[in-house]
Order: structure tokens, then sequence, then C-alpha cells
């Protein structure tokens, strides 16, 4: 149980890390990526899991 817990943190914490990276990205590399800042901000705010 509290090894599972440990890895649901950490998985947590790599998501925000990453999504805290690909927001500082300029909109013309989002998009040539393809990923439009919406997309960011509703995978976030949407209440799906956002981590595996």
């Amino acid at each position: 149980m509290l090894i599972s817990l440990i890895a649901a943190i950490r998985r947590y914490a790599r998501y925000r890390s990453e999504l805290a990276s690909i927001s500082r990205l300029d909109d013309r590399m989002l998009r040539d990526i393809g990923i439009s800042r919406g997309e960011l901000a509703s995978r976030h705010y949407s209440g799906r899991r956002p981590y595996p």
C-alpha cells in the first residue's frame, strides 16, 4: 500500500514537472510538436486522470 502511494506521488510529481516544462514553450514550438496551449489547459483542468 505504501509503495503504491509513493509511486503515485512520483508519477504526479513527474507529470507536474513535464507540464511546467511544456507550459514554458512558446506557441510556435507547441504548434511544431502538435499541441496547442488550449489543450494543455483543458487536460490540466478537465478532471481526467492526467498521468498513467
